[in-house]
């Protein structure tokens, strides 16, 4: 009786239960079986036993009506995945973001750095998690690449997570040893056609995606140079400024101090429109007198797919407030990121776009981890 009484209440909490006890409840399940709140369980068919396994239905049924109905989502704290490791900029901006996108849920989005295998980890972590709403993911680019360029990955992309907005974004800057002979994009590529394997181009790493960027430059341009893989971004930009390297693509953030101080010389954005930072940098494309050059790093908020419809539409639509943030864009803008936040189809078409695009790349080049 006592789970009776509590199915008395089934979506209407705030209903005293004198005032409900004058309505009556009938939920059909078949097989000439009603169950009514107020008469109890009738039924011409059933036997004993069926008659408490519906009890017991009813109870399990009851509980979620009443957890739905009491609990206003988000009723705790969030965890944001951050698939990088603490100090650097993309995990700043993402723990800015998750703040500011936190109070306007009401609750804390605690950020969680899980990094490794070029952010496997953190998205195998979000796709086996329960798709409660109360586990989010700083998703980055590598999550449509890595499918392709590393042997195994346990999620696929496209069915195993629910975008719900982009976070950010993050051009990449194309800039050469301050000596170089070559003084802008077309200099340079009418050089290195003249010499070819003479010249070499420097990444962060096998499959990153300022290695992606530079084969996408050297094939859009017909080249033919050495790449030279380093053990992050650093250590390349060390040996640029050195000599040893003639060129690189560098995230914004990274490039800015050194051109900035002279150090390297800047060349180009990899994007379609320039960069406030860097205003006298042309793109690629105006550089080069081509068209349709694009390279970004990008970062989307994410959850395990199979959210609740109420859980999507309250991040979506929290997530658009943040993005009218302008406080919040122009402290990460300085950073040399961009606040970015769209609709959940939005995430979608970039992931269609750069896993097609850095797909096809991977598998012509044969490039692996």
């Amino acid at each position: 009786m006592a789970q009776l009484s509590r199915l008395r209440v089934l979506g209407v909490p705030s209903m005293r239960t004198a005032e409900y006890e004058k309505k009556a409840l009938n939920i059909n399940l078949g097989d000439n079986m009603t169950i009514n709140t107020k008469n109890n369980i009738n039924s011409s068919k059933l036997s004993t036993f069926s008659r408490w396994c519906a009890l017991l239905l009813l109870a399990v049924l009851g509980g979620q009506g009443v957890a739905y109905a009491q609990d206003t989502y988000p009723n705790k704290s969030l965890r944001l995945l951050v698939p990088y490791p603490p100090g650097g900029v993309t995990d700043y901006a993402s723990r800015t973001i998750a703040e500011r996108l936190g109070r306007e849920l009401g609750q804390s989005v605690i950020v969680e750095n899980k990094a490794g295998a070029a952010s496997t980890i953190a998205s195998n972590i979000t796709a086996r998690a329960t798709p409660d709403g109360y586990t989010a993911y700083a998703a980055p680019v590598s999550i449509v690449i890595n499918p392709v360029l590393q042997d195994k990955v346990e999620y696929d992309p496209y069915k195993d997570f629910q975008p719900i907005s982009m976070m950010l974004t993050s051009p990449f800057v194309l800039h050469a040893n301050k000596d170089f002979k070559a003084k802008d994009v077309k200099e340079l590529i009418a050089l290195v056609r003249a010499n070819p394997d003479k010249y070499s181009i420097g990444t962060s790493g096998i499959g990153s995606i300022n290695h992606l960027a530079a084969e996408y430059f050297i094939k859009t341009f017909g080249l033919k140079m050495a790449v030279i893989h380093y053990k992050g971004g650093a250590p390349a930009a060390q040996d640029l400024i050195g000599g040893q390297i003639e060129m690189m693509f560098s995230a914004l953030n990274e490039a800015l101090p050194f051109v900035t101080s002279g150090r390297t010389r800047g060349m180009a954005v990899s994007v379609a429109k320039r960069v406030a930072l860097f205003p006298d940098l042309p793109t690629i494309d105006e550089a080069s007198g081509t068209t349709g050059f694009d390279a970004v790093f990008w970062v989307a908020l994410m959850t395990p797919a199979k959210v609740p419809a109420q859980v999507l539409a309250r991040l979506t639509a929290a997530m658009q407030v943040v993005g009218q943030d302008q406080t919040l864009a122009s402290d990460l803008a300085q950073k040399g990121v961009y606040l970015r936040v769209s609709s959940p189809d939005e995430v979608n078409q970039f992931m269609q776009r750069d896993g097609e695009k850095w797909g096809r790349l991977i598998r012509d080049l044969g490039i692996k981890e």
